[in-house]
């Protein structure tokens, strides 16, 4: 059975625009050349991205604590172009899911929204039941990819789920998503 691949917000504002994450480009650059080196081993790629409304309620200007990023349809909401390429010359399906699309409500995982989240769901859902395993890496690891991935175990056991730390930028350089790995082993 081929694996899944998820991969969580791999958008320009967290690459190099408004909430830039350090790291961020070195590691979604290499990540596209592992999608390219490992085309065949992905049967489905999963992609969430954050989805906002202009007035989002996790903008600094709305009483949140972010700048304004990722707002739906502007260049910072897109992937880059050569994750896209990558992903577009795998052999894998892919298919993308998005969150943050409410303005009075955050969500850092995409499992806490409640259409995309639970489409989502099911399609890992099927696969694993099948025996097949998923991967998971993307931004930021002390925040979207950290709640993703404590989401994701409420439904898939541990042995099913590999975290590719080489492909996950932190805001806090890893040291939560580190912890959180230690802890649950």
């Amino acid at each position: 059975m081929k694996q899944l691949l998820l991969i969580v917000d791999p958008q320009n504002d967290f690459i190099n625009g408004s909430l830039a994450v350090a790291e961020a480009e070195a590691k979604m650059q290499a990540l596209a050349s592992y999608i390219a080196a490992n085309a065949e081993r992905y049967h489905a790629i999963f992609v969430t991205m954050d989805s906002h409304p202009a007035n989002h309620c996790s903008f600094a200007d709305n009483g949140g604590i972010w700048p304004p990023h990722c707002v739906l349809h502007t260049p910072g909401w897109d992937t880059p172009a050569y994750l896209d390429e990558a992903l577009a010359q795998s052999q894998a399906i892919v298919l993308r899911y998005y969150k943050g699309t409410k303005t009075e409500k955050e969500e850092y995982s995409i499992f806490d929204n409640e259409e995309d989240g639970a489409a989502l769901a099911r399609h890992i859902s099927e696969a694993i039941a099948n025996d097949a395993t998923i991967d998971i890496c993307g931004i930021a690891g002390d925040y979207c990819v950290l709640e993703t991935l404590q989401g994701l175990r409420t439904f898939v056991a541990d042995k099913h789920i590999r975290v590719l730390t080489d492909y996950i930028a932190s805001i806090d350089g890893g040291e939560k998503l580190n912890g959180y790995l230690a802890t649950s082993d």
